[in-house]
């Protein structure tokens, strides 16, 4: 199909959608680790949710390296309680969609790092991302940390050992619970200048025959040429992108061959040209390539035009079919949430999901609202 391009057309197309509109196929909240930490929390949240006309809930049950259901190989939050075999049941019961989120590349906090051997990066420091300094995320301090706005440590998908470790994980919630889909978090690096470590610089020179340090050597400018150069230099900054491409695929592979009805997604930044330039998470691939189900665009903020750009840019790298927005809940009203909402449902998505309940569910009333209104 064509896709309308006139800002008429497209003006025309929006004032209209809502007469046609079909029902949206997700209404999602985001459940943080942190709201999961007793049954009789889970039980109220879930009543909440279902008041609301909630259908999927996106849990976070393995973040920071710790696992909140009953892993064999993840540090375990809790040892007498498993807080996904409780909310699966329940929800259940409601109806509700539950989707295991996982945390797939950030795997520690900024804090004071663990000494506990369990934790994946004390088994595997080697795996931590470097930047172009050639020094690890181990070796920041706290406060450098905070200063380059950076979540806390990364491990890098060109880590076999890590890809290894991230699907066990994955495997192991796809056989021991009746999860509905697994959703990533990220799913990327935390940044352009953190991709220089050895398992990327290996690849490199399995690939092309070059080490990436000679890239700029006159000898290899003789041998190559500028064009030959400039060849080089673009190879390298496209292979990060290719190993978490391939790293993606590889866990959407392992879904569906466990079961095909289970939904792999992904939280994704909503700014498509940061997402490609700053973090190499060229997500749109993913969906044209068939390696994810559909993507949950991070959307937060409160300015509808700021939305409306990052969802117009959206569909000219992809189709808007497959997408779910993501609105933030904890730097806004509710009030102000619908407003927005009521004009970006006119786009043809896939469905909303809010970030997060923790801000919803300690505003009494938000929810009831939710399911009046935006969830009606």
């Amino acid at each position: 199909m064509n896709r309308i391009k006139s800002p008429i057309k497209w003006a025309f197309l929006l004032f209209i959608l809502p007469l046609f509109l079909h029902p949206l196929s997700i209404k999602g909240v985001w459940i943080t680790r942190w709201d999961i930490f007793s049954e009789n929390h889970i039980y109220e949240m879930i009543d909440s949710l279902s008041k609301a006309n909630v259908t999927d809930a996106f849990v976070q049950v393995y973040g920071s390296g710790i696992a909140y259901y009953n892993s064999k190989i993840a540090l375990l939050n809790y040892s007498d309680f498993d807080p996904l075999k409780t909310f699966i049941s329940y929800a259940h019961e409601k109806n509700i969609r539950v989707h295991a989120w996982i945390n797939l590349l950030y795997m520690w906090e900024r804090k004071d790092m663990t000494d506990n051997e369990m934790h994946i990066v004390n088994r595997y420091p080697e795996s931590v991302v470097v930047d172009d300094k050639n020094t690890s995320l181990l070796d920041y301090s706290i406060d450098k940390l905070k200063s380059r706005n950076i979540e806390g440590i990364y491990v890098s998908p060109s880590s076999e050992i890590v890809n290894d470790y991230i699907l066990f994980i994955i495997h192991e919630i796809l056989t021991q619970y009746s999860v509905d889909g697994i959703h990533l978090d990220y799913s990327r690096f935390p940044g352009r200048e953190f991709v220089y470590d050895n398992y990327l610089k290996s690849d490199y020179m399995s690939k092309y025959v070059i080490q990436y340090e000679d890239i700029e050597d006159p000898i290899t400018e003789k041998l190559f040429g500028k064009t030959g150069i400039n060849a080089l230099k673009s190879n390298w900054q496209k292979l990060p992108k290719e190993k978490l491409n391939e790293l993606i695929k590889s866990i959407y592979t392992d879904v569906k061959l466990t079961n095909p009805n289970i939904q792999l997604s992904s939280a994704v930044i909503a700014d498509v040209e940061s997402a490609e330039i700053n973090y190499y998470q060229n997500w749109w691939e993913w969906l044209s390539n068939r390696y994810i189900d559909f993507v949950v665009v991070m959307a937060y903020s409160p300015s509808l035009s700021v939305l409306k750009k990052q969802i117009e840019k959206i569909n000219s790298k992809t189709s808007l079919e497959n997408i779910v927005i993501g609105l933030g809940t904890f730097n806004q009203t509710v009030i102000n949430v619908k407003a927005n909402y009521e004009v970006l449902a006119r786009y043809p998505v896939m469905g909303f999901c809010l970030f997060s309940n923790q801000s919803i569910y300690e505003k009494r009333g938000s929810y009831s609202y939710i399911g009046n209104t935006i969830y009606k």
